[in-house]
């Protein structure tokens, strides 16, 4: 009877560890999910910018915070080498054309107003400041014949959509108008139509998925290849 009340003890401690360690689970995860004030983001980006009716492409980046799930401010680098189309011509055999080089910073903000686990939709809105330089070319010779460099502040405003296959990753496309403020190159009209699509990595995503695969390991709650496939699909 000893031997079976000490049993009987064990195994009603057992279960009150159990039933403290399930709690302590849903504690310790309802800490990880938490919507956080302030979110880390970047983006990598590619944009299409059309100048009449050629097409530039802008490569850059853009880094900053997500403040409570609806506001995303980030500062942004872009860049940008074109060869422009309405300024190509041949004489006595020898080809000329004018170099487009522009580098800019910006600041960026995007308003999400609806945002789903696999589609978030915002407003973005980006001010840009930088420098434009024009290079006329010999191209046959590859001589430059001359430089005009100038000041460019611009604003970029549309509309975006981030799909996205898992939480911390996203595919961003944007539809926006580009109107200049400033533009010390007068005979460069940089108004117009551009479109984006960019990588969109959110960092907290990243952190609180590996915390929560972490946690799920401490309390042995499934195997280590499906938690890892859930995390990341979920």
């Amino acid at each position: 009877m000893k031997k079976i009340g000490i049993l009987l003890l064990f195994l009603c401690s057992m279960k009150s560890f159990a039933q403290l360690s399930e709690e302590q689970f849903i504690k310790d995860s309802l800490a990880i999910l938490k919507i956080k004030l302030v979110r880390p983001q970047l983006k990598f980006d590619n944009r299409i910018n059309f100048y009449g009716s050629q097409p530039l492409s802008i490569t850059g980046f853009d880094a900053g915070v997500l403040l409570s799930e609806k506001l995303r401010v980030t500062l942004g680098y872009y860049n940008m080498n074109n060869s422009l189309k309405n300024k190509a011509y041949t004489k006595n055999d020898t080809a000329f054309g004018t170099l487009l080089h522009l580098e800019y910073g910006s600041l960026n903000t995007e308003l999400i107003y609806k945002d789903t686990r696999f589609l978030s939709l915002g407003m973005p809105l980006e001010i840009a400041a930088g420098m434009n330089t024009f290079r006329d070319k010999n191209i046959t010779a590859n001589e430059v014949l001359g430089t005009r460099s100038g000041a460019l502040i611009f604003v970029n405003f549309g509309l975006s959509a981030t799909f996205k296959p898992m939480r911390f990753l996203g595919l961003k496309g944007i539809v926006g108008y580009r109107k200049v403020a400033y533009n010390q190159v007068k005979d460069f009209s940089f108004d117009g139509l551009f479109t984006s699509v960019g990588l969109n990595v959110d960092v907290h995503a990243i952190t609180s998925e590996i915390k929560m695969f972490r946690l799920l390991k401490k309390y042995h709650h499934g195997n280590t290849i499906t938690n890892a496939v859930e995390i990341l699909t979920d």
